[in-house]
């Protein structure tokens, strides 16, 4: 075991409680006062830095060859010097996506001894294969798949995309079983082209068929659609993320070719991130250049932001702009937890959960160039990075790959999971 000493823990409030940590591969105890044992091996005395959860990524894209072992061993490293130790892999492109429960068995086979992050895997549905699609689906869903991508119109040849009709038929096949889903896309009916306004229409037509189904919107880059799925999110049990790297082009300027529009009357928009009214940030990182002719709305970003995407929404949202820290963390790790039915295993610092730590040291600075060029300076800094209880990075070195997959534990209903460990 080890031991955390003089460790600054965030909490509901603007303020910091110091406490002591025990921990193996799971945190044993969190208390204000000394803890003893004499099964610790190693005390640690992080000087009042701040402890937090390691960063939750709900919707990774990084396979796209038929032998991914490359890509994610090189974009999950980048992504655990930046502080994020969990993924979940929804891949747009994958030439052997997951239908089956076959298909995920041997991703789970090339995750484990290759990534450096714990990874969980989306689940895709072959709807050539009706009428078994849905069997196939609900089974994904028993084996612990983090749950079901929809993508209209479908970027990958492997996989067809499935009309409105067919979305509302799979729905109502396993209306029991609480499966959830992220959709992508756009109503192709409106126009050949992605577009703000398509995708919020394509959005509306899911909602008019959903059947009380968890639907995750993995990337939503404007204001109006924000404030429209906010407007209904108390009826339907609806999340949605933003991009960081969208984040960046609007407070920082950093501008990497994608559209953006978070523009809003009295900064309302602000307003939201202030007030725990955005529930999820993402890497929506891809492994390489978008393909000539993909749509961009399944263009993700790149991996160079992972090793200063945490930090930069600490450094700009937290320390910059004072939205508090617990509301940070909710949108960095805790929530996208929830939606993917890994809380509290992730996403939370409490006994029981996993030894995911970031320590955080306040008072540093961190020198971040953008692949736009232009260089900005991040306050703070991370010292350390833990990983089920094992330190993974330290002095910006990272140690051999250990991560592993990461079956659902739970069923992501959003609107029924208020406890929070802050």
């Amino acid at each position: 075991m080890k031991l955390f000493t003089n460790a600054s823990l965030p909490t509901s409030s603007t303020a910091l409680k110091r406490v002591n940590v025990l921990f193996d591969q799971k945190i044993l105890k969190i208390s204000p006062e000394p803890i003893e044992s004499e099964e610790i091996s190693q005390v640690i005395d992080l000087k009042g830095m701040i402890l937090l959860p390691g960063g939750v990524d709900a919707h990774s894209h990084i396979i796209r060859e038929k032998d991914p072992t490359k890509s994610i061993a090189r974009v999950s490293k980048a992504a655990i010097l930046g502080g994020w130790t969990s993924f979940a892999e929804l891949s747009y492109l994958d030439p052997k996506p997951i239908t089956s429960t076959e298909a995920l068995q041997a991703k789970r086979k090339v995750i484990e001894g290759i990534s450096h992050v714990d990874m969980a895997l989306w689940g895709n549905v072959d709807i050539d294969d009706y009428p078994y699609h849905a069997e196939a689906a609900q089974e994904l869903w028993g084996v612990g798949a983090a749950g079901i991508a929809l993508m209209n119109p479908s970027p990958n040849p492997q996989l067809s995309a499935l009309d409105f009709t067919e979305i509302m038929d799979l729905f109502l096949d396993i209306y029991g079983s609480d499966t959830a889903f992220a959709f992508q896309g756009f109503d192709v009916d409106a126009g050949a082209d992605f577009s703000f306004e398509s995708q919020s229409d394509a959005i509306k037509k899911l909602l008019r068929r959903m059947q009380e189904n968890p639907i995750h919107i993995p990337r939503v880059s404007s204001f109006a659609t924000v404030e429209f799925i906010n407007s209904i999110s108390k009826r339907s049990d609806i999340s949605f993320s933003l991009c960081i790297a969208d984040l960046m082009k609007h407070f920082s300027g950093i501008d990497l070719g994608q559209e953006v529009d978070f523009e809003s009357p009295e900064n309302q928009f602000f307003m939201l991130l202030r007030t725990n009214k955005i529930y999820m940030l993402s890497n929506n990182v891809e492994s390489a250049v978008p393909p000539a002719g993909l749509s961009p709305a399944f263009w993700g970003t790149p991996e160079a932001l992972l090793p200063f995407s945490y930090l930069w929404a600490l450094s700009e949202l937290w320390k910059k702009r004072r939205i508090s820290l617990a509301t940070v963390i909710k949108m960095t790790s805790e929530n996208a937890a929830k939606r993917l039915g890994l809380y509290p295993q992730k996403g939370s610092l409490a006994a029981g959960s996993d030894a995911d730590f970031v320590v955080y040291d306040p008072a540093g600075s961190t020198v971040f160039k953008a692949p736009d060029g232009s260089e900005h300076q991040l306050e703070g800094s991370i010292s350390s990075v833990y990983l089920r209880g094992e330190r993974v990075v330290h002095n910006g070195k990272a140690a051999p790959a250990t991560g592993i997959f990461l079956p659902r534990s739970t069923n992501p209903k959003r609107r029924h999971n208020s406890t929070t460990w802050i």
